[in-house]
């Protein structure tokens, strides 16, 4: 492929690492120093929980704060650069945000602190030993001396074990069980929702969901054992699994292979519709599948979970999300009809009104995450030529936008090609999973017109397939 055209754009994303990547200081407390990095603007006066290694933020103004499920996504444009070092660092800063308390959550805002986000600890840590063993000039860069980290599996092992403690403490805690834990095990199910501390209150669940705010869940997003979630979950116990067998405690692999086939069971039995050919969030209080189409359904093919059968019929349904500048998140049919409210008493209007309203994760919009995981989803089921066209949209469609705004979009109608309508926050420029996302895509096609091997050998008799490039 020409990388020429794209030269300026990229150019462009690695100086803006610069900017979003901060460095900690060192601060005197009494007799001891603390290095913590300042996430504060300056003459901006607000709370922010500080960490003490280098950290990643989506952007330089609004949202210097460190998020969650943001991050994996971000990693995807340091991996294999000359700033994957960030990588390790940001997971020790996870690790500490845990350690200190007993959750990680969707930001780095003590009003965060009862709600976590979508959960991708385990494939950052994954990400981060990738670093150690492929980055053989990483000191680590960092703060941290090179004999800190000479033994990776150790390195592995420290972090695996928190990532399983947030995995049963924070995502497996049962539903009521007490008022000082979380709540996202529904145990009639054994398959997990959101809504951590925030028991029946929707607004919290939908914001923990990364999905703040979208018509997937009819605002009552805590009634619905979503399909992303719980794959999300099904990787954690198969990474858990792979990082056993690293380990060499092959009992301990098998117990978690066999929590997450009976997880993957589960989301076939529930969240898959042999009738439509999709899959969709459960409502576990109302015992019905959602009629809500999204691009969530196409996680399962990230993860890993659908038969090549299932995949093919999921594929099937790519065109329902298809605008002229890429894949939007939702599909058009999906949204709330119109409803002449002019005669409703007010309340009940005030009520109706904001259920219907048009929200930022719907059609039309562009997400870049949702983007990310449908296209590693159909190169995982050999669904190549698919995956070269959205990511080649994705790439035409960010480079007209930053020819307009000198920034890439945080997220873009896909009607316009342009910035979407203030939701409840304006919509940003920079952008850090936008960037990222732009710079693995180049990658990847530029992988696949060279021929590189995608599929890692031995290939299994049928899809998924286990990738063999950086993704």
């Amino acid at each position: 492929m020409n990388k020429d055209i794209y030269q300026p754009y990229l150019t462009y994303i690695a100086n803006y690492w610069n900017q979003i990547i901060l460095k900690p200081q060192r601060f005197k407390l009494g007799n001891r120093i603390l290095q913590r990095v300042v996430m504060r603007i300056p003459k901006k006066n607000y709370n922010i929980i500080d960490v003490p290694n280098t950290c990643l933020v989506p952007n330089t103004s609004f949202y210097r704060y460190i998020f969650y499920w943001d991050s994996y996504f971000m990693f995807r444009g340091l991996l294999g650069t000359s700033k994957e070092w960030v990588i390790p660092e940001m997971v020790d800063n996870f690790i500490y945000i845990f350690n200190k308390y007993h959750i990680i959550p969707n930001f780095s805002h003590p009003e965060a602190l009862g709600r976590s986000q979508a959960p991708f600890l385990t494939s950052m840590i994954f990400d981060a030993y990738r670093v150690l063993h492929t980055n053989h000039n990483i000191s680590y860069q960092l703060q941290k001396p090179q004999h800190l980290i000479v033994n990776k599996k150790l390195w592995l092992k420290k972090r695996i074990k928190i990532a399983i403690q947030e995995y049963q403490d924070v995502w497996e805690s049962p539903m009521d069980a007490d008022h000082q834990h979380y709540n996202h095990k529904v145990a009639d199910y054994n398959l997990n929702r959101y809504g951590d501390r925030d028991v029946g209150y929707g607004h919290h669940a939908e914001q923990e969901s990364g999905w703040d705010m979208t018509s997937r869940f009819y605002n009552r997003c805590d009634d619905f054992l979503p399909v992303d979630l719980n794959c999300f979950l099904y990787k954690y116990e198969i990474d858990f699994a792979r990082a056993a067998e690293i380990f060499g405690n092959m009992e301990e692999k098998t117990m978690w292979e066999e929590k997450a086939a009976k997880r993957k069971d589960r989301i076939n039995t529930y969240m898959w519709s042999e009738a439509k050919g999709f899959y969709f969030d459960y409502d576990y209080i109302h015992k019905t599948q959602s009629h809500f189409v999204s691009l969530a359904g196409f996680v399962p093919l990230w993860t890993g979970i659908a038969t090549r059968t299932q995949a093919q019929r999921v594929i099937e349904k790519l065109s329902l999300f298809q605008t002229k500048f890429g894949l939007a998140i939702t599909d058009k049919a999906s949204l709330p009809p119109k409803i002449d409210t002019s005669k409703v008493a007010e309340p009940f209007k005030i009520t109706i009104d904001e259920v219907l309203k048009p929200k930022q994760w719907d059609y039309p919009n562009i997400w870049p995450p949702l983007h990310y995981l449908t296209v590693i989803g159909l190169l995982r089921y050999d669904f190549v030529n698919e995956a070269k066209k959205l990511m080649q949209e994705y790439l035409d469609a960010n480079m007209q936008a930053f020819d307009k705004y000198g920034a890439m979009l945080e997220k873009m109608d896909g009607l316009t090609g342009d910035m979407p309508p203030k939701y409840w926050y304006p919509t940003q420029l920079g952008f850090g999973w936008t960037n990222a996302i732009f710079y693995r895509y180049i990658n990847i096609l530029d992988e696949l017109e060279n021929n590189t091997a995608i599929f890692k050998e031995p290939l299994p008799a049928t899809p998924p397939y286990a990738l063999n490039f950086i993704h």
